[in-house]
């Protein structure tokens, strides 16, 4: 929805709103859906059990038609190419994109109409946007292709954690659904077109968490799709109340899934968490399967680089920037599209037998990331081993100002003592190192932002791979 559209659903009724929903559900349906889903469905689905060989001739086939289509219809492209002396027919295979600079998020900003193919009329395209996570929003254009395909790749990931469509599950992520001045439930409205149970990640707290969980229980949905910590939110009040709510699965995405925030979720929904990364950018997707040893890279999807801080290639298993290349957005195509995340493709195969290779983790996007003076880089997941023995810690933030200074934002539950604190801080310095300052600050909340996104991490402090 756009900003009117949104304020317009946030002054109606609930049963009007649940009505616009449904409404905005079918115009999503007749973009998505239909015979074209099925058939790339149909397509993705062998796709995935191609060799990584066959995989990469399939990235080529797509690859040529792409750049000479950027080259003929995208003035940025001309005049990128032009400038280097390089003829599409130059661009032959995946090797052959580093002849290519990379797209940065300022070079979309600053070329953003000349991105645009003249081969398509703009009222004919999707906008879509970032949520502004790194702090800069950024807007672009999908053609109708890329919405099909994105759904399918997405709809392929829930099949993987043994969700098949039309059955029922319930989705927790940043979207309006309630207004944020409701102040009684319902806390959630339902597309009836698509089985979803559409829950607001902007009403999580203690007085409401027993509503919630009811309205869970009694929809009896198969899976739940949200934000790490949403889920992590509900798994705890789960874990404090002794009580369980079976589902297949739990799908997770947009934030670092954090090790703790794993553990607790499949132990309160007695599930397996499938975690995936997707872009609104649509250049990158990737996603767990069964065998659960890393995300799998759709490169029937775009086509992934990892380069480090000069953008050249770094070898498989380190750690460097993630830039993507969409083999199907014909309307603005980002090719090498460095995005803020910071991840590595894997040695070795799947257990699972798919040719896709296996990316690390992305739990460490740029600005997740704490680095100390001596140059170690420190992840999200090597943090929360403080904050497991201490069960008097409703929520936290770590935020890093500077190359010296650390602040800890703590929601304290009612049994919090001195002791903990001593603990926290004992447990803490031990991985970041006794000359980083840490101070502790007591909160009563901690908002998330816009996207209804939550970041635990926050560092100010600018990362050099």
């Amino acid at each position: 929805m756009n900003t009117l559209s949104q304020n317009i659903y946030n002054h109606c009724p609930s049963i009007l709103q649940t009505l616009l929903l449904n409404g905005y559900a079918l115009k999503i349906h007749r973009e998505r859906y239909g015979k074209k889903f099925e058939a790339v469905m149909e397509e993705m689905g062998k796709n995935e059990w191609m060799s990584y060989e066959d995989l990469l001739d399939y990235q080529n086939e797509k690859l040529r038609p792409l750049v000479k289509h950027a080259y003929e219809t995208v003035p940025y492209y001309r005049k990128v190419m032009d400038e280097r002396k390089i003829k599409p027919s130059e661009i032959n295979n995946v090797d052959d994109l580093q002849k290519l600079p990379v797209l940065t998020r300022e070079d979309v900003k600053k070329h953003f109409e000349k991105l645009i193919s003249r081969s398509f009329r703009k009222r004919d395209l999707i906008p879509g946007h970032t949520s502004g996570t790194t702090g800069s929003p950024l807007e672009f254009f999908w053609d109708q292709k890329t919405c099909v395909y994105n759904n399918a790749a997405d709809w392929r990931q829930k099949n993987w954690a043994g969700l098949n469509y039309g059955e029922r599950y319930a989705v927790l992520l940043g979207r309006m659904i309630v207004p944020r001045k409701v102040e009684s439930p319902p806390f959630w409205r339902m597309n009836y077109l698509h089985n979803q149970l559409w829950l607001s990640s902007f009403h999580l707290s203690e007085k409401n968490m027993a509503k919630y969980v009811k309205k869970l229980e009694d929809y009896k949905a198969k899976a739940l799709e949200a934000y790490p910590s949403t889920a992590f939110i509900l798994a705890k009040y789960l874990e404090a109340q002794k009580k369980t709510i079976p589902l297949r699965a739990v799908l997770t995405s947009s934030e670092p899934l954090l090790t703790i925030q794993r553990e607790t979720i499949e132990k309160s929904f007695e599930c397996k968490v499938f975690d995936f990364y997707g872009m609104a950018e649509r250049v990158i997707f990737a996603g767990e399967c069964d065998k659960h040893e890393g995300l799998h890279l759709n490169m029937d999807y775009g086509i992934t680089e990892i380069l480090d801080e000069r953008n050249e290639p770094v070898e498989r298993g380190r750690m460097g920037w993630v830039v993507g290349t969409s083999l199907h957005n014909y309307a603005m195509p980002f090719i090498r599209y460095k995005t803020s995340d910071v991840s590595s493709i894997r040695r070795g195969k799947c257990a699972c037998g798919r040719g896709f290779p296996l990316m690390s983790d992305v739990t460490t996007k740029a600005e997740d990331i704490v680095v100390t003076r001596d140059g170690r880089f420190i992840s999200p997941s090597v943090l929360t081993h403080p904050f497991k023995p201490l069960h008097n810690i409703k929520m936290s933030q770590i935020i890093q100002e500077d190359l010296d200074l650390i602040r800890i934002k703590i929601v304290k539950g009612k049994d919090y003592t001195e002791r903990d604190t001593e603990t926290l801080l004992h447990s803490f310095k031990e991985r970041v190192g006794l000359q980083m300052k840490v101070e502790i600050e007591f909160v009563d909340s901690l908002e998330r932002m816009s996207s209804g996104k939550f970041k635990w991490v926050l560092s100010k402090v600018p990362l050099k791979i």
